[in-house]
């Protein structure tokens, strides 16, 4: 039995750790993380799946993880599993200011160009405008359905803290590092900036569709109905770590969002939440590091820094971390024949 220990309790980390054990057979996968479900940065977002650029990363590899994360996501939701995993087919639209070039549109269930009558109406004009289908994954209950799938595969989980990964040394075979925006001090690594997202959650059951805009930065405006409710969004802020309800955002959001959709001025807010996601300068790490400490060495599968793509990208990273670490044991396990 080889034991792995996965570092996150995220989308990114609790699908690789389910990765892993449908994937690699005879494995003893653990998951530590500080933050579990409602407390991390992935049950805040909406999670509408919306591919779009990421610079730094190879345009095959960001289709390979778009598409095998589509798939996923498309074989649960023509499944009994859809409800449970918070999971629906959802159409909207987006405008912007430039023509959308986020790379695997033609992966999702459609993304055309929007006729001149979808245009007008709405009250927001925009030189561009897209109609799409995809998919949303609502990670307030898509981190519970995988958790529970993970436990009753056998999966053990750990509450607390890690502060180094030498503390796995000699006690795992591979250590996956999931661990996000903690990836600055856990592994030193200086490209890790904060990125501050606001949402509103508000009750507005009329509103069946989607719409996302661009007013200055990608996608800074977004409507998304949501199961129970609609998330209002949103905001990327660089290098900005506070997580306090910054009462100017929540009004720029909303003088935004109700323009789209004027009939949001009658929605009942529910709560107005913020988050830090991830964001890297290079990308998406993903990657295997043999790391060196003063006690001995251990492998590493480093799958982190992927701002907000945690949904966009989470299964596909995940598949392809499981891979990377397929191959470390069954090199490690030729040697230790050879001993």
């Amino acid at each position: 039995m080889r034991n792995i220990v996965v570092i996150g309790g995220g989308v990114i980390g609790l699908s690789t750790a389910v990765n892993i054990q449908e994937t690699i057979p005879n494995v003893q996968v653990t998951v530590i993380a500080e933050h579990f479900e409602e407390e991390t940065t992935s049950h805040v977002a909406a999670g509408i799946f919306c591919p779009y650029s990421h610079p730094g990363v190879s345009q095959e590899r960001i289709r390979t993880w778009i598409g095998d994360s589509f798939a996923h996501y498309s074989k649960i939701i023509n499944s009994a599993e859809a409800v449970e995993a918070g999971m629906l087919r959802l159409s909207g639209y987006f405008f912007g200011r430039q023509p959308y070039v986020g790379e695997g549109k033609d992966i999702i269930y459609d993304f055309r160009v929007a006729t001149a009558i979808e245009k007008s109406s709405f009250p927001i004009r925009f030189p561009y405008a897209d109609f799409f289908t995809s998919v949303l994954v609502e990670c307030r209950f898509y981190l519970p359905f995988l958790l529970k799938k993970f436990k009753k595969a056998g999966g053990l989980i750990e509450r607390r803290r890690v502060e180094s990964l030498e503390e796995f040394v000699g006690k795992y075979h591979m250590v996956m590092n999931c661990s996000g925006s903690g990836a600055c001090k856990l592994v030193g690594d200086q490209t890790m900036y904060p990125v501050r997202g606001q949402i509103y959650r508000v009750k507005a059951p009329w509103l069946k569709h989607a719409v996302l805009a661009s007013f200055d930065n990608p996608i800074d405006a977004y409507i998304i109905p949501c199961k129970d409710d609609v998330v209002v969004g949103g905001c990327r802020q660089n290098n900005r770590a506070d997580l306090t309800v910054d009462k100017s955002d929540s009004k720029i959001i909303w003088d935004r969002c109700t323009a789209m959709e004027p009939s949001l001025k009658y929605a009942e807010i529910i709560s107005e939440n913020d988050g830090l996601r991830p964001g890297r300068k290079n990308g998406v790490r993903l990657e295997t590091e043999v790391m060196t400490f003063p006690i001995g060495s251990i492998k590493v599968v480093h799958n982190y820094g992927h701002e907000g793509s945690g949904v966009l990208l989470a299964w596909g990273c995940a598949k392809e971390a499981t891979q990377l670490a397929a191959t470390e044991l069954v090199t490690l396990t030729v040697m230790q024949a050879k001993l």
